[in-house]
């Protein structure tokens, strides 16, 4: 007896909802093109909220960004009221799809040829309750125009703003309204390549120059996406660095062993190969050019001019004797050379002999000086590329 009077005072038959539904959208009494008012001089107030799911890809060279998102869209129809009792306690009704009266949200600042519409994926639960409190959950993906700023990569922060008008009610019928705060990121998934750091929400009014006395409500959402700097790190600033490191070695082979050029073109082969990888990943934008952009074409300045150098001091090293004059710094620092060599001649000498033996050390050291006075008439080729690598 007692399950039977509650499933008479709370269970709606066919019937019942058919008569409720039908009551609703009486085409005499709802139209879906009248703004839910019975004064219609009254503004209608719309809450907005922005909930944030994932970031599904970013494009840095066409400067679009596509996340899926969904929203909820709250007002009071005045025209959607019933009494539960009349229908057996039913206070709250899935809405039909395009019979009610709704805002229409564009997003303003999309790419071209793409439905705007928040609508436009199909996915838009309503529901009512007896109050007339509508509340319409839309869901999809929706793509914006980024403000791309390189100037820091790897570690760029980007701005990405999402625009949503009305189109089909100006500011003096409608109001937009936000919870705080109107954009939740609670549930957004991670992306491997970028990070919301940041985010705003603002209401604001947008008027056309050309137009007057019009302006439509529009909701403004603000994301400020950071790089995850690690794979560019790994994959790009390591290789062009250690390479880079790899180059200054070039002068501690000796110009005659032979190996030295073909080490240095070699090297420079593989570092442009590595670089026009880089680049590729690098963002194409020369409003703002990247100080990575700047550091590749260091490096490959700095190797262009280490392969030069090499051939210069191989092309030094073989010849076997110097027949136009040299400059005096150059002069100078073979000499010196020479003499570093004679001493450590003399002092090897010294350590060979004992003391008892130190006139013949004395005359073995006169010895040595005169070979390399002789040897000083000259200077050969071998000696000049020595020389000219000290300088590096």
């Amino acid at each position: 007896m007692i399950i039977k009077i509650i499933g008479t005072s709370l269970g709606q038959t066919y019937t019942e909802m058919d008569s409720l539904l039908g009551h609703l959208f009486n085409a005499s009494r709802y139209n879906k093109f009248v703004r839910p008012l019975h004064n219609q001089t009254h503004v209608i107030k719309v809450n907005f909220k922005h909930i944030i799911k994932s970031i599904e890809e970013f494009d840095i060279a066409s400067g679009e960004l596509l996340i899926t998102s969904c929203f909820e869209i709250k007002w009071i129809d005045e025209m959607l009221l019933w009494n539960p009792t009349l229908y057996r306690g039913k206070s709250k009704i899935p809405l039909p799809k395009g019979m009610y009266w709704k805002p229409e949200f564009y997003l303003t600042n999309g790419p071209a040829n793409e439905d705007s519409s928040i609508y436009g994926s199909g996915f838009a639960p309503a529901w009512t309750t007896y109050k007339g409190l509508v509340k319409v959950i839309p869901a999809g993906s929706y793509k914006t125009k980024c403000n791309i700023d390189t100037t820091s990569y790897p570690y760029d922060i980007h701005t990405c703003m999402f625009r949503f008008v009305v189109s089909n009610h100006d500011s003096s019928d409608l109001i937009l309204n936000s919870p705080k705060p109107a954009v939740y990121l609670s549930g957004l998934k991670e992306h491997g390549e970028w990070e919301i750091i940041n985010f705003d929400a603002q209401i604001l009014h947008v008027k056309e120059n050309h137009i007057e006395d019009v302006t439509f409500p529009m909701f403004q959402t603000s994301l400020y996406l950071k790089r995850r700097p690690t794979f560019e790190i790994i994959t790009a600033f390591a290789p062009l660095t250690l390479m880079s490191c790899l180059n200054m070695a070039t002068c501690f082979i000796r110009p005659d062993s032979g190996e030295r050029l073909s080490f240095a073109i070699t090297l420079y082969l593989s570092l442009v190969l590595t670089a026009t990888a880089v680049t590729e990943t690098i963002p194409k934008n020369s409003l703002k050019m990247p100080y990575f952009s700047y550091q590749v074409l260091t490096i490959n300045c700095i190797n262009t001019v280490g392969v030069l150098w090499s051939i210069f001091i191989v092309h030094f090293s073989n010849n076997s004797r110097m027949q136009h004059r040299l400059p005096e710094f150059l002069v100078k620092m073979v000499m010196k050379r020479r003499q570093k060599n004679l001493n450590f001649e003399i002092v090897r000498e010294k350590s060979r002999l004992s003391m008892t033996s130190f006139e013949h050390a004395e005359k073995n050291e006169k010895d040595i000086k005169a070979e390399n006075a002789e040897e000083c008439s000259y200077m050969n080729g071998q000696e000049v590329a020595e020389a000219l690598d000290e300088i590096i």
